[in-house]
């Protein structure tokens, strides 16, 4: 198994395993030893590999390596994803399949709400999905949007639109963006695990 294996020994009665997109987590009595521990593992591999890899499919994690790419929330062709064989690449291939979607969404809703953006541009950012400077009428979108569905995209771009008219967090806020996403709560949760 190809996957980090964390044991850690509690006063429990049977093993327990949770998975992370990296991580095996591994919590087994006190009295079992460690070789009793992994053939345990071992012996449930695949379950565990595809636990995994539910964890991966929820976080949009990209394995380049191993042709794991993901667009719009879903995994890449391998035709397509076997081309990318770097970051640099992906972040190449991923900043152009986001400008086209782009385009549509902001027209899309800029005609839907009257709010419009003077520029808007695709950034890598660690921390946002997205930030709008609405004095500038500024709107950035983080470049790893583009792993994640096409509706919670449609969430970032109509939150930072939201913004030009709302620049706060607001009530009035919120109710403007249920005006046109009325499922936005359960979006917004996706987008935060």
């Amino acid at each position: 198994m190809s996957v980090e294996i964390k044991i850690v020994r509690k006063n429990i009665k049977y093993i327990r395993v949770s998975a992370t997109t990296e991580t095996l987590l591994v919590s087994a009595p006190k009295y079992l030893s460690e070789r009793d521990i992994l053939a345990t593992v071992r012996e449930h591999e695949a379950e565990l590999l595809k636990l995994i890899e539910k964890e991966r499919s929820k976080k949009y994690v990209n394995n380049i390596g191993a042709g794991e790419i993901y667009l719009f929330g879903e995994l890449l062709e391998p035709e397509i994803s076997k081309t990318l064989t770097s970051e640099v690449k992906v972040e190449k291939f991923y900043r152009e399949k986001l400008e086209e979607v782009l385009k549509s969404i902001f027209l899309e809703f800029n005609n839907m709400t009257g709010l419009v953006q003077d520029e808007y541009k695709i950034r890598k950012m660690k921390a946002r999905w997205g930030t709008c400077y609405p004095t500038k009428k500024l709107i950035n979108i983080n470049l790893f949007l583009a792993k994640r569905p096409i509706d919670e995209i449609k969430l970032v771009v109509l939150h930072e639109l939201v913004h030009l008219k709302h620049p706060n967090h607001s009530k009035d806020f919120y109710s403007e963006i249920a005006k046109y996403i009325e499922n936005y709560r359960e979006v917004q949760r996706r987008l935060k695990e």
